[in-house]
C-alpha cells in the first residue's frame, strides 16, 4: 500500500534563501482532467460552504505526528470562509510552538485567482495579511494533462515567516511540519481524483507501515 501511495511522486524540493521557503511538489494522477477538476472543485466548494468536510475529506491525515519533534510548528485550523465573486480567503487558527498554545486566533487573509491556459490550471493564492505569523507568502497550485488518463499535479510554495518564527524554523522544522503537510495535501487531491476516499484512519495504517 505505502509503495502504491508514494510510487507516483514526481519531484519534490525546498529551498532556503534570505529567510524565504520555496517548495516545489509534484505527482502524477491516474486519472483524466475532469476527474481532478472535479476533486478541485469539490475542495474548493467545502472551502466555501463546509468547513468541517473540508477538514475530512482534503485535511486528513496532517494532524499531530507521532514524533513529538516533529510538531515543534503546528497550525490548528479552526475556521474558513471564502467569497469567490471576491476571490477572497479568510482562515482562522491557532498556533503552536512545541504542542503547546502560542497564538490564538491567527486570520489570514489571501486572495484566490483560479485561470485557464490552454489545458493547464492554475490557482494562485497571495497572502496579504497574516499578522506576525507570516512576512510573505505566495503560491500556486496547477494541473495539466498529460494524456488522456494521466494528469500532472503539483504545487509551488513560497514562504517566509514573521522574524519570531523565523529564529526557530530551520529547514528541519519546516520540512517535518510544512512539506510533509503540503504533500499529504495533494496526495489527498490525488486520491480523491483516482475515486479513493483517504481518511484520517487511511493514512495512519500507512504512516504505522512506514514506521515499521
Amino acid at each position: 500500500m505505502v509503495g502504491l501511495v508514494f510510487s507516483l511522486l514526481l519531484t519534490m524540493l525546498t529551498t532556503l534563501s534570505d529567510g524565504m521557503f520555496h517548495t516545489t511538489y509534484e505527482t502524477q494522477v491516474t486519472a483524466s482532467m475532469d476527474d481532478c477538476n472535479q476533486a478541485v472543485d469539490s475542495m474548493i466548494y467545502c472551502l466555501q460552504t463546509n468547513p468541517q468536510m473540508l477538514s475530512e475529506k482534503f485535511f486528513c491525515g496532517l494532524g499531530m505526528q507521532d514524533e513529538s519533534e516533529k510538531n515543534a510548528f503546528y497550525l490548528v485550523w479552526k475556521e474558513s470562509s471564502y467569497d469567490p465573486e471576491r476571490q477572497y480567503s479568510r482562515l482562522v487558527l491557532d498556533v503552536l510552538v512545541n504542542e503547546k498554545p502560542f497564538l490564538r486566533d491567527v486570520v489570514i487573509e489571501s486572495m484566490v485567482v483560479d485561470t485557464m491556459a490552454g489545458d493547464r490550471r492554475d490557482i494562485r493564492v497571495d497572502i496579504h495579511y497574516a499578522g506576525t505569523l507570516i512576512k510573505q507568502a505566495y503560491g500556486s497550485f496547477h494541473l495539466q494533462p498529460i494524456e488522456q488518463a494521466c494528469v500532472r499535479m503539483g504545487m509551488d510554495v513560497h514562504v517566509k515567516f514573521g522574524w519570531f518564527f523565523r529564529i526557530f524554523i530551520s529547514r528541519k522544522v519546516y520540512s517535518e511540519t510544512v512539506d510533509w503537510r503540503l504533500s499529504r495535501f495533494v496526495e489527498n487531491l490525488r486520491l480523491t481524483a483516482e475515486g479513493e476516499q483517504p481518511t484520517d484512519e487511511y493514512w495512519a495504517a500507512i504512516d504505522k507501515e512506514k514506521g515499521k
